[in-house]
This record gives C-alpha cells, sequence and structure tokens, in this order.
C-alpha cells in the first residue's frame, strides 16, 4: 500500500522581536493563551460529564458551590500543565510555523514570566481543589498535572510513544470530576468514562501528527509518523483506537430500556463515523483524509459526552 502524501513548505521561523511587532496583543490575553483555552473547554466538558454522570449514577448530590470550586480549580490546574508545556518547549515552538507566534516564542512573555505563571496556578489550584472540594479530586489534578508536565513533555524529543503516555493526563480529567461529587477511585464506571477519552485520543492526534508531521520533525519531536514515515502505523493507531470505542461506548451507556437503548445507537452511530474515517486515513495517507479525521474526533467527543448526559436524563 502506497503512502500518498502532500508536501508541506517549511518556512523560516520567525525572530521573536519580528513576531511581536507584528502581532500587538493585549499582556493578558497572551497569559490567557498560556492555557490554551479551546483545550481547556473541552477538559471541563469531560469534567461536568464525569460529575453529572456519577450523582445521576449513585444519588450523589452535591452542592452548586461543589460544581463552581471543581470548575475554578480544574481549570488553574490544567492551564498551568498547558503553560508549563510551552515554558519548557519554548525553543522548539519557535522552529514551527503553527507554534512561533504564541506568547514565549514570540517574546510578547518572558520565560519568567510563564513559569511564575504556571507554578502560580499549579499550587493554588491544587490546594483550592483539595481544601474546597476533597483531597481524592485534588490527587486526580496533581497526577494530572505531573504526568503532563514532568513525564509526557519531556518525553515528545525522546520517543514516540509519548502520544499513548500523554492520552493519560488528557483524560485524567474525568476522575477529577468523579471524585469531586463523592465517586470511588476504584470504580469501573468512572474508569470506563476516562477510557472513553484516552482511547478517542489516538484517531485525534494520529491525525494532527500527520498534519504537522514536518515541522514536528524539524522541531526536534519524536512523533510516530517520523519515525515510520508513510504513515501506515499511524492509521492502524487510529483504526484500532476508534474501534474500540464501539463496545467501550455501549458499555458506558449501559442501555436497559427501549430509550436507552437508541441512545446507545447514537453513541454507535457516533463511533462508526469516526472509525471509517480512521479507515479511509489508513487507506490513503494524505492530508485530505487526515483533516477529515481531525474533524470526525473533534466531532465524536462532544456527541459521546452528551449522549452520556442523555442517557441518564431519560433512565
Amino acid at each position: 500500500m502506497s503512502s500518498v502524501a502532500t508536501p508541506t513548505r517549511q518556512d523560516s521561523p520567525l525572530t521573536p522581536v519580528a513576531v511581536a511587532n507584528e502581532l500587538p496583543i493585549a499582556w493578558w490575553k497572551d497569559y490567557a493563551a498560556l492555557t490554551k483555552p479551546k483545550i481547556l473547554v473541552m477538559i471541563l466538558l469531560t469534567v461536568v460529564v464525569a460529575m453529572f454522570a456519577a450523582q445521576q449514577m449513585y444519588g450523589l448530590y452535591v452542592s452548586w458551590w461543589t460544581w463552581i470550586h471543581t470548575l475554578i480549580a480544574t481549570s488553574m490546574i490544567a492551564g498551568s500543565a498547558s503553560t508549563l508545556n510551552q515554558w519548557y518547549e519554548q525553543e522548539r515552538d519557535r522552529r514551527m510555523k503553527r507554534t512561533q507566534r504564541r506568547p514565549l516564542p514570540s517574546g510578547r512573555l518572558s520565560s519568567f514570566e510563564a513559569a511564575a505563571f504556571g507554578w502560580f496556578l499549579a499550587i493554588a489550584g491544587c490546594l483550592y481543589l483539595g481544601i474546597a472540594v476533597n483531597w481524592a479530586a485534588m490527587g486526580c489534578g496533581l497526577a494530572t498535572w505531573f504526568v503532563y508536565c514532568w513525564v509526557y513533555t519531556p518525553l515528545k524529543t525522546v520517543t514516540w510513544w509519548n502520544t499513548a503516555v500523554g492520552t493519560f493526563p488528557g483524560a485524567l480529567p474525568v476522575m477529577i470530576g468523579w471524585t469531586a461529587v463523592g465517586g470511588s477511585l476504584t470504580d469501573w464506571n468512572g474508569w470506563a468514562l476516562t477510557w472513553i477519552v484516552i482511547l478517542w485520543q489516538f484517531p485525534h492526534f494520529m491525525a494532527i501528527a500527520w498534519l504537522y508531521r514536518e515541522q514536528y520533525a524539524g522541531a526536534g519531536f519524536r512523533m510516530l509518523t517520523k519515525e515510520e514515515p508513510t504513515g501506515i502505523a499511524a492509521g492502524w493507531h487510529a483504526v484500532l483506537g476508534a474501534l474500540a470505542l464501539v463496545p467501550l461506548s455501549i458499555a458506558v451507556l449501559q442501555p436497559d430500556s427501549i430509550l436507552t437503548w437508541i441512545v446507545a445507537s447514537l453513541g454507535v452511530v457516533s463511533c462508526l463515523w469516526q472509525a471509517i474515517a480512521s479507515i479511509r486515513f489508513l487507506q490513503a495517507r494524505n492530508d485530505i483524509t487526515a483533516r477529515r479525521l481531525l474533524r470526525a474526533s473533534l466531532l465524536y467527543l462532544p456527541a459521546i459526552l452528551m449522549l452520556v448526559v442523555a442517557r441518564w436524563i431519560v433512565n
């Protein structure tokens, strides 16, 4: 099977002064950008759904203050992880067209400013979560932050296995939400929902790794699409992750009535759509199929999370 790759042009990195002069941005927007707001919204969605599912499943009702505290603290911890990730990778980000206009590589914020901001968010966020919510949720938040910042991030220049490792801190916020309302750390239901987010990341990030393969390689990141440039391995990772979501989604949705079986059927449809996009990417590895897979993955996760909510509403 031949690989069909669309070559991309490698632009020379812009200097921090040139970018800073080109993009005058209010200082508060730069600090906000360090937290990666779009990713943060997706993280908070997983937390909200986990809290709702645990409440409905076990009748673990908590006050709205618990919800508010959990979401604010999780935002701080996740924002810290994103900030320190960019602090660690700022030199490599300067080499990549897709990241060279970020606050650090562009020179709009200093390394010290980003580090101070990141550490403040981490310490304050963890203490806030532990004191205002509970210590189990704080433990999940701390584990998320530590693995993302100090295991996954350094591994990106060491081994292509970094993507697999990164799926765990990417999914652990589910357990922050689950434990925040009193759910158990040993409950398989919470971990099944966590594994939905873990497996979803394989098709999602394989598409990204293919689309930006040359930029990643130029910056020195060890992505699977660099180690195995035909894209066959990346395609198989996407396909296997997407297919594994089919039975897992049914297990998470727990159909036990006509209405819940309808919800579960919709879950299967959303899984199959992503799986078909993954298979097409495996068959024809090019930027077109990769972008379609990326779009399918971006639709799948919010769709399955909303179906989890719907399942417990119609129950």
